[in-house]
């Protein structure tokens, strides 16, 4: 073996080995193989598996025209299989939608909204944003066209409310920059005295505590001389400087002891939610647009509402419902791959074996909920120097506010994301009426943004539930551990003429476009191997 981590038993590389042990023993066998090389769900995939089987003469069947139903469509159609997608909606992209005038949302036992937003605005209600490592969502925004621009996930200027917090803080609202900063600066001087005056000399050697202090020292958060954390210009100013004379005033610095009592915004964010993220240009339902147009003519068949899914060793058969023609129909094929969520899945007459049944009944649906709001002005840019970037909140029922990253100095106003809600908070504001969804949300803006949020908001809102959505049941599929261990495999094997696909079977992405994405990757090579065996 060589010291190449990409490169094992010669010119054999990992990604060689994993799809030849992919043809050999199927999707479980491969995801079994990345986990010991440490890939396992990982996004490193930068496009499509090459599949080696012709599709002549085979017909798929898919269930689902999300994300992952119409990457099967596009990969598959590329190899001349016959591909027939059944979707329940009236529409492609599954999760991937964008509320914009004319938008319908109506959710199980809901009030039904209509949006109504000006000026072409929309809110992504669905995902909302790209972390630059998930190369298999950007794979397909290069090559189908769909422009992207930066999403600002982190802004210094955004806030930290806290109603919980003891102390001066406690429903007061204090900038992300200036807390970050007071944070840092307090602990790099207390680190900085401990290395000073002997305490490390026990845990790290002379020449590693004198570097240590030299990094310290170059942050400029510090006094060189007396190693005390010092606000200057890192912080910021309450008065800016101008010309001539005026130098400005540097803002005064928190107490740390009040600081510590505050623990909203402390925790740091995963590596893929980066300060600088991507979004489509329009709305992240651009994505889902793209892939539809990319499909061959009339392979989605759309308000076809499955009922039945039954196979044979020889292929499969599904019953569903048009929901438009009031008529029961019944299609056949070689395969049938099933994109549908778990959760609701569960739900339709199928013929699988117990093991299967119960595997599918394993993962949860995760509740979300998102909310949002009009604005007739950008206040949050005119008056509180906040672009883009997301407010942290411990009010009861609205954890963030996100600040739109399009359209920044646009005079006619814009749509936050008036707060994104999952677990229990998601539904307990979901059984709220659309009124008091609103209402919840306006409460809460006002208290970051006193006097501004009520008077800006223009009475046009727009909230999801996407676990009270039919076709969903939840925002996600989520998995425990022991789920992943012991039924994931299950679902990845398959039955004998149907697969499983889409965000369930790729449970650290649950929640991404890359989830839906990886997930057909992945049966894409497992239903090769399939065909190429007979």
């Amino acid at each position: 073996m060589t010291d190449n981590n990409d490169n094992i038993l010669g010119s054999l590389t990992k990604r060689d080995f994993l799809q030849s042990l992919g043809i050999m023993g199927g999707s479980a066998a491969m995801l079994a193989a990345m986990g010991a090389f440490d890939k396992s769900i990982a996004s490193d995939q930068k496009e499509p598996p090459k599949m080696m089987s012709e599709g002549s003469g085979k017909k798929i069947i898919v269930l689902g025209a999300g994300l992952a139903g119409m990457v099967m469509g596009i990969e598959l159609s590329k190899k001349g299989y016959d591909v027939e997608i059944l979707e329940a909606r009236s529409f492609a992209g599954g999760r991937c939608q964008s509320a914009r005038k004319g938008t319908v949302i109506h959710e199980i036992g809901g009030e039904k909204q209509v949006c109504d937003f000006d000026n072409n605005q929309y809110v992504n209600h669905g995902p909302w944003r790209i972390a630059q490592e998930h190369h298999s969502t950007l794979h397909y925004c290069h090559t189908l066209n769909v422009e992207l621009q930066p999403m600002i996930n982190e802004s210094a200027q955004t806030f930290i409310y806290s109603e919980k917090a003891e102390g001066p803080f406690k429903g007061k609202r204090i900038r992300h920059r200036h807390a970050d900063v007071d944070r840092h600066g307090n602990i790099y001087e207390l680190l900085a005295k401990c290395a000073s005056d002997g305490s490390l000399d026990d845990k790290m050697t002379p020449e590693d505590r004198d570097n240590l202090l030299e990094h310290l020292r170059n942050t400029g958060l510090l006094n060189r001389k007396e190693l005390n954390y010092v606000a200057g210009r890192a912080r910021g100013y309450d008065s800016y400087p101008g010309a001539g004379m005026n130098f400005g005033t540097y803002s005064d610095p928190y107490n740390f002891s009040d600081l510590l009592k505050v623990s909203v915004g402390a925790r740091w964010d995963t590596a893929d939610h980066p300060a600088v993220m991507f979004q489509a240009v329009g709305g992240m339902d651009r994505i889902a647009k793209a892939m539809c147009e990319a499909l061959p003519r009339d392979m989605i068949k759309f308000n076809k509402d499955v009922t039945k899914i039954e196979q044979t060793d020889n292929g499969a058969q599904v019953s569903y419902f048009d929901t438009e023609s009031g008529k029961e129909e019944v299609i056949s094929a070689d395969y049938c791959v099933s994109t549908i969520p778990f959760g609701v899945l569960n739900q339709i007459e199928n013929d699988f074996t117990a093991e299967v049944i119960d595997a599918i009944k394993s993962p949860r649906s995760a509740p979300a909920y998102k909310i949002g709001l009009q604005f007739d002005r950008r206040f949050w840019e005119k008056d509180e120097m906040i672009y883009g970037g997301v407010t942290q909140t411990d009010i009861p029922g609205n954890r963030i506010i996100s600040y739109p990253s399009n359209d920044l100095h646009s005079p006619n106003g814009g749509v936050l994301l008036g707060d994104y809600e999952f677990g229990a908070n998601a539904v307990a504001n979901s059984n709220l009426s659309n009124a008091d969804r609103i209402e919840l949300a306006l409460a809460s803006g006002e208290k970051v943004h006193p006097s501004l949020y009520r008077k800006h908001f223009n009475g046009k809102a727009m909230s999801m539930a996407w676990h009270k959505e039919k076709y969903s049941l939840g925002g996600w599929v989520g998995w425990s551990a022991r789920g992943r261990r012991n039924k994931l495999p299950i679902l990845l094997k398959g039955e004998r003429r149907v697969l499983f696909s889409g965000n369930g079977i790729t449970p650290i992405l649950d929640g991404w476009m890359a989830g839906a994405i990886e997930g057909a990757w992945l049966t894409l090579a497992d239903l090769d191997k399939r065909i190429a065996q007979g």
